[in-house]
């Protein structure tokens, strides 16, 4: 079992300080552990800055998010994880060129873990998409996953490689990302494009009607199972698979828009 220093010492110095306190002198050693407890709470402020921004986040109050998550990425040392969530907040809305600055410095650290920098790396594969160059992301995200595993990564790699194009290849590492993880509807929904891409209605449609009926947080389960059932003939379902995926709000970290879904709607009201 890995130890963690930092732990450890903690331990012994507090251990230190109850010892001065209960041998020697008890207002030395509590004034001496109050310095230090005080101490490592003003140096772990970067993570309670942050965890006030997720709980904003959480909240839907995003500006007030941004301006913890800011504060705790202005802070000297702050850990790298935390400007990595910070950066990826700002993609999520949008900031583009935000993001990508905090990215570029922190993936220069030196002796980043092997958690750190994959984080920094599935971002930024992430940023490269959004700049238009799926192929580097997909590449970027190819070498963290010949390190690094975890839902986040086969997310982004299963879904960037529907959208690069290689099908099968897409297909295959979705089937191996539902075995690593057959709880995320993520990963699900991007089992179910590829089914549905390579024309497999039926094996599609079988993860779209659970995961609709289960009910998710995001559009792309209903918009393509209605997409399934208006080719086997459903229409009057299908309308409202698609009417159901335009009531969710548009991700930037996503290909599909309003304007795709409204567009399906309106050819599907003129047949009906």
């Amino acid at each position: 079992m890995k130890i963690n220093k930092s732990l450890l010492l903690n331990f012994f110095i507090i251990l230190f300080f109850a010892l001065i306190s209960f041998k020697f002198n008890a207002y030395l050693g509590n004034g001496l552990l109050s310095v230090f407890i005080l101490y490592k709470l003003y140096s772990s402020r970067a993570y309670f800055y942050a965890m006030l921004g997720n709980a904003n986040f959480s909240k839907g109050a995003k500006d007030k998010a941004l301006q913890w998550f800011k504060k705790a990425s202005q802070v000297k040392n702050c850990p790298p994880r935390v400007a990595a969530s910070y950066a990826y907040l700002l993609l999520k809305e949008k900031d583009i060129q935000g993001c990508r600055n905090i990215l570029d410095k922190l993936i220069t650290k030196e002796n980043l873990n092997l958690d750190e920098e994959s984080a920094i790396k599935m971002t930024l594969a992430l940023v490269y998409w959004k700049e238009g160059d799926v192929n580097l992301a997909v590449e970027t995200l190819e070498e963290v996953y010949s390190k690094f595993k975890n839902s986040t990564l086969y997310e982004s790699l299963g879904y960037l490689l529907i959208l690069q194009g290689d099908l099968e290849k897409a297909l295959k590492f979705n089937l191996e990302a539902i075995d690593y993880d057959d709880n995320n509807d993520v990963i699900k929904d991007n089992l179910a494009q590829s089914y549905f891409r390579l024309g497999q209605y039926d094996k599609s449609a079988e993860i779209y009607e659970k995961l609709t009926e289960k009910g998710t947080f995001f559009a792309e389960p209903y918009y393509y199972y209605g997409l399934v059932l208006k080719a086997e003939g459903n229409t009057i379902k299908a309308n409202e698979m698609l009417k159901t995926a335009l009531s969710f709000k548009q991700s930037f970290l996503s290909d599909l828009t309003k304007d795709m879904i409204q567009s399906e709607i309106n050819v599907m009201n003129q047949a009906l």
